[in-house]
Parts: structure tokens; C-alpha cells; sequence
């Protein structure tokens, strides 16, 4: 049975349905002044109801058509205007006859890779014009890139996009889509142009792999976003081709903000010099996939708003759609792999530092992570003084705890970056007990007889609490993690503190934690 939907909204004619959620709807309608077809997303009237000042879906919706609607860019959706009727405010914006990008990832004939850079100059292109107007997206996903009928992408939905003039987020609200949102969406840190670099990362290890980096239940995404490094392609794809990929993605998805792509040009220069030849301006036409559209036999498409969707990636791809034209995606053909390309960019040693002395710690962490160690060894150096503080630094990248806490206690007692050793040493460094991984760790703590106060009913929900402040939502479960492999107050506060990153400040979380816990 076809959706029922309006004769008009507002002035315009509407032709069929688009998408639907718990928003509103998005449908196909006439211009008539201009006559062209339109898109036009609506929200319902009740959701109207709060101030502009309300983190809500209503105040979002308005920052959506006043971001979107300063962009006038080949790689973004226009939009032409946002009214409101009795029932409904909508935002009517260019229609884009296509699929989103959700749909090449999952049809049966794969991109290849001067598709797959096709596609990411052009995300980065709009990104990068979007940033320099003060618009940060904040949502990139497939669901929210559209491929027109021309093969061009175009990015939608700004419907959470952060503006110059805008704070409609709360430090314990996350906004965006779980496998695609910045480390620092989670952590209640400040949020500027480089989320999106993360989560054009994220796009380009899908595109290559057919999967993202990080999977799971919502609640383990956010962990391994924060926590855990992604899996390198080389290991993924058992290909060694992909080698220079994974060193633009070691950058693109760093955990610390300071060590990607200060801007999405910096990160498209990185990748069009991967490429082996002259790149497509569009996808060719014969791996274009056809519209669909609900409720009339015109085609079209449109993403549904991003709070509409399932979590994996934001879509619902063909719900209740009947293709109108001859669908390429059903049509089985042959996935290309990846064309070989040529060696990876080095990362050379930060100056002061001596090669042999970081090599140790290099051929350390390789034993858990591979390769990739060096690359995340060398970035962790610059700024650094003592090896004990790159082995913090880069220890994140070690999945088993145990394994972890082992390899930052050999770091208590280091020489400095002029040293030649490989972890060892005599000298004291400047870490203390309350920093992460020096004086007595959690380890050592955990092996030890149990003292001191035991773990009591709701030191889990109070210690939440205190985290907020310092690691925003991912707070929670952080604290949950811990607190099931801790039999005393002393532990819990010693493994909350080893899980920190370095840019968080411990001495603050550990006062916060005793504060809570009384």
C-alpha cells in the first residue's frame, strides 16, 4: 500500500515520497514559479514547540536550512528556502535524482580505486569550502552523499552542522552516527573542521574494505573510537598494495585531533598523490545506479534525516521502494580490487629524537599492532621529551590490558628522547603516580592484595557522573569496564586512570573520582 502523504506543502505540489521517519517526511514536488523538481523536508509541528535555544531536533533543523542554505558549491545540496505551514516546517532544497552512497558500497559490482578517489576529492573539495564559511558537518556518512544522476557526489543533510553562531550541543549529548563520528565527539572536547576529516577517513576505509573501522553495538564503537586503533588494510585486505592508504588513514583517523589533516585539501592532496593516473571528474555512467522513489512513478531520491535511520550507517536502503528504472545493482559483475600503487609516505624521526632509541620502542609495539607501530611511535614523539611518555601515548593501540599496562610500566624508568636505549634506563622521568601508566599502575595494583575501600552499589553511576566533565558521554563506560575487574575503590580509580588519553588531564579526573566516590 503506497504512503499517503499531502497534496502541497506549503506552496509547493508534492509528487511522492522520498523517506520517512520520525521527523517528518522528505518528498518529491514541484516548483512551479521556476518549474523544477524540489526536495523538500519536512518536520512535524509538535517538534517546533521548544526555543531556538533547546538542543532539540526543531533547533537543528533550523541550523540545517540557515548552514546549508550560506553554501553554493558543486559537491553540496542547495538550499532554496525553509517556510512553515500549519502542520509542518520544512526546507525545500535541489532535488538529486541518484542513490546516497550507502548504496555503491553494498552493490554488488565494488568501486574501484580511481572511483573510490574520485568520489573522496569531491567529499573533501565541498567539505573544504563548507569549513572556510565556519559550516563543520559533523554527520558525514554514506547516507548523507548523494551520487547524482550525472555521476557527481553531493553532501546533504547539515542538519546538525555547526555554525560560527550556533552551540545547540550539551556536553552529555552526542550527536551524529555511531562508526563515523570523531573520538572527540564522545569526550565533550571542542569540535572544529577536523571531525569531518575523521569521519572522511572512516569513508575511505569503507569504500576500500567494505566495512568500517569501527564495528560493534553503539556502546563498543564508542569505546573502540576513543580507545582502540582501526585494523590496518594492509592486514585487513591481505593486499601490501594498500600500504600507502593506510598511512593517509593512520592520519585521518588519529585519535588526537592535532595529529590528522589540519584541513579535508590537506587530506584530498594526500590521496590524489596515491593516484596512478588522471582521475574521473564523475563516476562513469554506466555504474551509475538508478533513482527510486515511494508513491509515483517519477524517479527520484533523497536520504531520510539522520536521526531516522538505523545506527550502522544511517539508512534504509529501497524501505518500501520500488526501483523505476533498470537497476545496476542487481546485476552481479566482478569486484575489482584496488590497482597497485606506489610505496607509502615515510614518517621520518621528530628532530632530537635518536632513531635507536625509538626503534626499541617501535619493534615493542609491532608485536601487538604490526607495522602501523612506527608511524604512531613517530607522531607520538613530536612534542615529547621522555620515551616513557611516547610508550603512554601510543600504548591506546594495544587491545589486551594486560599487555597494555605491560608495556607502559617498562616506560617508568627511561632515558629522554637524547638517550640510545630502547625503553630502559636508570633515570627517573618527569611522569608521576597521578599520570597514566607511571608509578603504580593498575597492574600492579590488580596483582596486589586487595585494600582498602570495596566497590559499593552506585560508585559506578556517581563516578559517570564525575567523569563527564573530562570525558563526556564515554564517561559511562569507561566506568562500567572498570569497574567489573575491580574489587576496591583503589583499583577502580587506577584503571580509570590508565585508560586515559594524554590529552586528558588525570590529576583532575582522579580528584573528581574521590570527590564522587567519597
Amino acid at each position: 500500500m503506497a504512503t499517503p502523504y499531502p497534496a502541497h506543502v506549503g506552496p509547493y505540489p508534492i509528487q511522492g515520497v522520498i523517506g520517512s521517519g520520525a521527523m517528518g517526511m522528505v518528498y518529491l514536488a514541484h516548483d512551479q514559479a521556476i518549474d523544477r523538481p524540489v526536495a523538500i523536508k519536512t518536520i512535524h509541528r509538535r517538534l517546533l514547540e521548544t526555543g531556538d535555544d533547546d538542543p532539540s531536533v526543531a533547533a537543528r533543523f533550523r541550523v540545517e536550512a540557515k548552514a546549508a542554505g550560506r553554501l553554493t558549491h558543486r559537491n553540496i545540496v542547495p538550499v532554496y528556502q525553509f517556510g512553515e505551514d500549519n502542520d509542518c516546517a520544512y526546507i525545500v532544497m535541489e532535488y538529486v535524482a541518484g542513490r546516497n552512497l550507502r548504496d555503491y558500497i553494498h552493490a554488488p559490482r565494488k568501486l574501484d580505486l580511481p572511483q573510490v578517489l574520485c568520489l573522496m576529492s569531491q567529499l573533501l573539495d565541498g567539505l573544504h569550502y563548507a569549513h572556510e564559511r565556519g559550516i563543520v558537518h559533523r554527520d558525514v556518512k554514506p547516507a548523507n552523499l548523494l551520487i547524482a544522476d550525472d555521476g557527481r557526489l553531493k553532501i546533504t543533510d547539515f542538519g546538525i552542522a555547526r555554525t560560527e553562531s550556533s552551540n545547540l550541543t550539551r556536553g552529555s549529548s552526542v550527536i551524529g552516527s555511531p562508526g563515523y563520528i570523531a573520538p572527540e565527539q564522545y569526550t565533550d572536547r571542542e569540535v572544529d573542521r577536523r571531525v569531518d576529516v575523521f569521519s572522511a577517513g572512516v569513508l575511505l576505509y569503507q569504500m576500500l574494505s567494505g566495512t568500517t573501522p569501527f564495528v560493534g553495538t553503539d556502546e563498543a564503537i564508542m569505546y573502540k573510537i576513543v580507545y582502540e586503533p582501526h585494523k590496518p588494510l594492509v592486514e585487513l585486505m591481505d593486499d601490501p598494495t594498500l600500504a600507502p592508504f593506510d598511512a593517509v588513514l593512520d592520519q585521518a583517523l588519529a585519535k588526537d585531533p592535532a595529529q590528522r589533516y589540519p584541513n579535508a585539501a590537506a587530506m584530498r592532496t594526500a590521496l590524489l598523490a596515491l593516484a596512478t593516473g588522471t582521475l574521473p571528474d564523475a563516476l562513469p555512467a554506466e555504474i551509475v545506479l538508478g533513482p527510486r522513489l515511494r508513491g509515483t512513478g517519477a524517479a527520484g531520491t533523497k536520504t531520510v534525516p539522520a536521526k531516522d535511520r538505523d545506527a550502522s550507517d544511517g539508512s534504509r536502503p529501497g524501505a518500501s521502494a520500488v526501483p523505476t528504472v533498470p537497476d545496476p545493482a542487481t546485476t552481479p559483475l566482478s569486484p575489482s580490487r584496488p590497482q597497485p600503487v606506489t610505496g607509502p609516505p615515510s614518517v621520518p624521526v621528530p628532530t632530537g629524537w635518536d632513531t635507536v632509541a625509538l626503534a626499541g620502542v617501535e619493534r615493542e609495539l609491532a608485536e601487538h599492532i604490526g607495522p602501523v607501530a612506527r608511524v604512531l611511535v613517530r607522531r607520538a614523539a613530536r612534542g615529547l621529551t621522555t620515551l616513557a611518555a611516547v610508550r603512554q601515548a601510543v600504548a591506546f593501540a594495544i587491545v589486551n590490558f594486560e599487555a597494555r599496562e605491560r608495556f607502559i610500566a617498562k616506560g617508568a624508568a627511561s632515558p629522554t628522547r637524547g638517550g640510545t636505549g630502547n625503553g630502559g634506563g636508570t633515570s627517573v622521568t618527569s611522569a608521576t603516580p597521578l599520570q597514566p601508566g607511571a608509578g603504580a599502575t593498575a597492574e600492579t595494583t590488580a596483582n596486589a592484595t586487595p585494600r582498602g575501600a570495596p566497590m559499593r552499589d552506585g560508585d559506578v553511576d556517581k563516578a559517570a557522573a564525575a567523569l563527564l566533565s573530562s570525558l563526556g558521554p564515554i564517561g559511562r563506560i569507561v566506568a562500567k569496564r572498570c569497574a567489573a575487574k575491580s574489587q576496591t575503590r583503589e583499583q577502580f580509580v587506577a584503571y580509570v586512570l590508565e585508560q586515559l588519553t594524554p590529552t586528558v588531564d588525570a590529576r583532575r579526573v582522579q580528584a573528581d573520582l574521590w570527590r564522587a566516590l567519597g
